[in-house]
C-alpha cells in the first residue's frame, strides 16, 4: 500500500527552501542594492532641485472690483504667458500655483481714460509676483499689460409693461394686468436717455373666465442690463353684457336767462357693464347734454347731443337718440 502523504511532504520541503533562500536574499545583497538606489535617487534629485532652469506657464485673468457704473465692454485677455527663471524646487512650486491660481487684477488699479482702461507692465509683474516664491524670476510677460475698454452706465428702476396683444371671446374684455415684480433694475448705458420703460414677450392672450398666471421673458433691449431676465403677469379678464339706460337730457354753457326744454327730455344711452356690476350702474352715472354753442344764433330746430361725463367701470358707450327737438325759454328774475 502506498504512503500518500510522502509527496505532500516532499513540496512542502521544497517550499520552504526556496523561502529561506529568498529571506537571505532580501537580508543580503538585496537590501543593500535597494539602499544604494535610494541614496542615489535622492542625490539625484538634489542635484537636480538645485540647478536653474527656464520654464513658462499659462495663468488665468480675472478682473474684479469692477464699479458699478462702469460697464466693460471689450475684456482683457483671460489668461496671459510668464517666463520664469529659478531654481527647480522653486520653479515646480510655481508651476502647481499657476495652474491652481486664476490671477485676479482688481479693476481700480488700472488707469481709465476716456473709455479705455491700462494696467502697467509693473503693475502685472507685481501681482504675478505675489502668487510665486520670492526667489523665482519672472522674465517676461506676454501680453505684458493687461487693458479694456469700457462705458459708463447708470443703474434705474424701469416699469414693466404689456407687450402682446390680447383676444376676447363670450364678451370678456380685459380688466387689468399685473407683473411682479412691477419694476425692474436696469443697467444703461449713460448715453441712453430714450428708455422708461420695459415690455415684455407675452404674445396673444385669450381673454376667459380663468385668471392668466405666466412668467414671461423681458424683451431684450441693446446695450441694457436687467437685474432679472423674466417676470410673473397675471391677466385678468371681466365678462361683461350690454345694457340700455335712459338719461335725463341737459343744458351746459346756457346763459343764465335762459332753460333748456327738449323733446324727448331723455336719452338712451347703450353701454357695455361687468356682469357682476349690472345693477350699480344706472342713469345718475351720466351726463347727456345739449350744448348752447351748438345752437346758439342758429335757425335750427334740433340740438346734437353729446356724452358730457360717465363712469369709468362701463366701455362701448353709445347714444341711441343722437338728437332732441328743443325749446329755449326765458327765466324772469
Amino acid at each position: 500500500m502506498r504512503d500518500s502523504g510522502q509527496p505532500q511532504s516532499r513540496f512542502a520541503e521544497w517550499l520552504r527552501k526556496i523561502g529561506v533562500s529568498f529571506l537571505k536574499l532580501f537580508r543580503g545583497d538585496f537590501l543593500v542594492f535597494l539602499l544604494f538606489l535610494a541614496i542615489t535617487f535622492f542625490f539625484w534629485w538634489s542635484q537636480t532641485m538645485n540647478q536653474n532652469y527656464d520654464t513658462s506657464m499659462k495663468v488665468p485673468v480675472q478682473l474684479t472690483g469692477i464699479p458699478d457704473d462702469i460697464r466693460v465692454t471689450s475684456p482683457p485677455v483671460s489668461q496671459i504667458s510668464v517666463s520664469l527663471s529659478g531654481k527647480g524646487a522653486a520653479l515646480r512650486k510655481s508651476g502647481r500655483i499657476g495652474g491652481r491660481h486664476v490671477l485676479m487684477i482688481d479693476g481700480s488699479t488700472f488707469l481709465m481714460n476716456q473709455g479705455h482702461a491700462s494696467l502697467s507692465t509693473q503693475s502685472l509683474r507685481d501681482s504675478i509676483s505675489a502668487l510665486i516664491p520670492s526667489s523665482v524670476i519672472i522674465r517676461s510677460v506676454e501680453p505684458d499689460s493687461l487693458t479694456y475698454q469700457y462705458a459708463r452706465q447708470r443703474t434705474v428702476m424701469l416699469p414693466v409693461e404689456f407687450g402682446g396683444s390680447t383676444e376676447s371671446q363670450d364678451q370678456f374684455f380685459l380688466e387689468r394686468i399685473e407683473f411682479t415684480p412691477d419694476s425692474v433694475q436696469a443697467r444703461i448705458l449713460l448715453s441712453d436717455t430714450l428708455l422708461h420703460s420695459i415690455t415684455v414677450d407675452a404674445g396673444t392672450i385669450t381673454l376667459s373666465s380663468d385668471t392668466v398666471v405666466k412668467t414671461v421673458a423681458l424683451k431684450p433691449v441693446p446695450d441694457v442690463l436687467f437685474s432679472t431676465d423674466d417676470v410673473r403677469m397675471t391677466v385678468i379678464a371681466q365678462q361683461y353684457t350690454e345694457k340700455s339706460i335712459e338719461v335725463p337730457v341737459l343744458g351746459v354753457n346756457f346763459p343764465e336767462y335762459l332753460t333748456l326744454k327738449s323733446f324727448p327730455s331723455k336719452a338712451v344711452v347703450t353701454v357695455w357693464v361687468k356682469m357682476s356690476e349690472y345693477d350699480r350702474v344706472g342713469p345718475e352715472d351720466f351726463q347727456i347734454v345739449v350744448d348752447y354753442n351748438d345752437i346758439a344764433g342758429r335757425d335750427v330746430s334740433k340740438a346734437p347731443l353729446h356724452i358730457y361725463s360717465q363712469p369709468a367701470n362701463v366701455r362701448n358707450v353709445r347714444l341711441q337718440t343722437r338728437t332732441v327737438d328743443f325749446l329755449m325759454e326765458s327765466v324772469f328774475f
